[in-house]
């Protein structure tokens, strides 16, 4: 082999090399999102996937996993959700961020932190602020399924806070 055939197979090993390197480590992750929504009962957690919300929502089909919550709600309560997970707000990612940061907001975020939790039980706080934003900025917009899709964790929120927060939110659709 000729110095020059040598050196140049050497540079192609070397690029090859770090290519691989390079695409191997700085590969595109999977975003980090609610894959499901727990609701604590007793001494256990009832769990309930996002796709099937979001079946429900887009198509308005019970899939047999949403049957079993979807029974214990009254009819009209069962549209309202599907309206709130579908309605549109009107705003964008700088606005909501505004808003979010503001002392007033915050007050609102934390309040609504005690409520809608972490998977851990945490205060959801800090996930609430960033799915909104996040949900804001998103080609579909800010709706409830985009900040569910938003939330960087799954979420457990308890069954009687869940249908409090849904008669509280049912003014916003009409």
């Amino acid at each position: 082999m000729t110095p020059f055939k040598l050196t140049s197979y050497i540079f192609s090993v070397i690029i090859f090399v770090i290519y691989s390197t390079f695409v191997t480590v700085f590969q595109p992750k999977p975003a980090i999102s609610a894959d499901n929504i727990y609701f604590p009962v007793s001494s256990t957690k009832l769990r309930l996937s996002v796709k099937s919300l979001e079946v429900f929502a887009k198509e308005g089909r019970i899939t047999k996993e949403f049957e079993f919550f979807a029974k214990r709600l009254k009819p009209e309560k069962l549209q309202r959700l599907r309206k709130l997970l579908l309605y549109k707000f009107n705003t964008n990612s700088v606005a909501v961020s505004q808003l979010t940061y503001s002392p007033i907001g915050e007050e609102y975020i934390r309040q609504y932190g005690a409520i809608i939790k972490t998977r851990t039980g945490q205060n959801g706080f800090y996930a609430i602020r960033s799915a909104l934003v996040l949900a804001a900025a998103d080609p579909e917009g800010l709706t409830g399924l985009s900040f569910i899709r938003h939330f960087p964790t799954d979420i457990q929120i308890s069954v009687k806070d869940f249908l409090e927060l849904l008669d509280e939110l049912s003014y916003l659709t009409g």
